[in-house]
């Protein structure tokens, strides 16, 4: 009979011990599994495979300690009154060229330099700063990128002999700024868009019923088809008297179309642009052809990047 009363206790301590745990593994199981299951909240990479979509900056920058070397080439139109067999469909008549360079600060900091073959009054060196506020995250907490955009630009050609032309009467005629807002979202794999608030002061005009500050929206875009192959695009509004559509003044709106080609480090953009123009400086002033007449001209954009030294740091999100 004590034996019945003792065991009794001892049977029901063990079935509560054997609970207890079974209910601890339970819990520690299902919390295992929600840490394995919530997503792990890490910026978004190659929204756009460089820098640039055509003409537009996208909102993506240079690497940390990396170096990207870039050529811009735009050729003469395609078609319209210069164009056609005569000139190669614009091949014989090279618009514009520009070389750059850009340069990972950071992460989040790209400063860039680049000289252009021809602006509205000849060549000119120009320079950017460009700085990642905002980036898009996997989870979704950050649902977008939000890159500051400045750069500026200068004509660099001496005063030609006998010109009245009072861009160069002062260095400072020849300088004209730009800023950017640039918001952008990788919305998969295929799709990535963003939209660019943009300010362009100039500090000089050569047309009095021009204005030296001029405001503008841009949309850029890119379709990845394959792994290496994508579709791109962008476009600009630019507002102003002299630009609003309907006024025929001579000037219209920058609009390219193309494909994207990624070969190891390097990166082709083949393109068709209205825009003579390479920088925001030039194509948001002075674009002065339309597709409507022909006046869309072949180019290329090559961006190829160096690694000039090996951060051992952890990369800076």
């Amino acid at each position: 009979m004590y034996k019945k009363h003792f065991m009794k206790p001892i049977l029901f301590l063990f079935c509560g011990l054997f609970c207890t745990s079974l209910a601890q593994a339970q819990d520690e199981g299902n919390l295992l599994n929600e840490l394995q299951e919530a997503p792990v909240s890490q910026p978004v990479k190659a929204a756009f495979k460089t820098t640039r979509v055509i003409m537009s900056h996208s909102i993506e920058t240079v690497n940390k300690d990396n170096l990207d070397f870039r050529v811009t080439h735009r050729f003469g139109d395609f078609a319209g009154k210069s164009g056609g067999p005569n000139t190669f469909f614009g091949m014989d008549n090279s618009s514009d060229i520009r070389i750059a360079l850009e340069y990972g600060i950071t992460d989040r900091l790209t400063a860039g330099f680049g000289r252009n073959k021809s602006g509205p009054g000849g060549p000119t060196l120009d320079g950017h700063l460009k700085y990642r506020l905002l980036w898009q995250t996997t989870d979704n907490k950050m649902p977008f990128s939000l890159v500051l955009f400045t750069g500026s630009d200068w004509g660099i050609e001496q005063k030609p002999a006998a010109t009245t032309d009072l861009r160069y009467g002062s260095y400072a005629n020849r300088f004209s700024y730009v800023t950017q807002v640039i918001i952008g979202r990788k919305f998969n794999q295929a799709l990535s868009l963003e939209i660019l608030p943009s300010y362009l002061h100039r500090n000089y005009v050569a047309d009095p019923n021009d204005d030296n500050d001029l405001f503008a929206v841009g949309i850029s875009g890119r379709v990845k088809l394959t792994r290496r192959f994508c579709l791109v695009g962008d476009y600009y509004y630019v507002g102003g008297k002299l630009r609003e559509y309907g006024n025929n003044n001579g000037y219209y709106m920058p609009l390219g179309l193309g494909i994207e080609v990624e070969t190891g480090g390097h990166v082709f953009s083949i393109n068709m642009t209205n825009s003579a123009g390479i920088i925001e400086n030039n194509f948001l002033a002075e674009t002065r052809s339309t597709w409507s007449r022909g006046e869309y001209r072949f180019g290329f954009n090559i961006s190829r990047n160096f690694v000039v030294r090996r951060s051992k740091e952890a990369p800076s999100y």
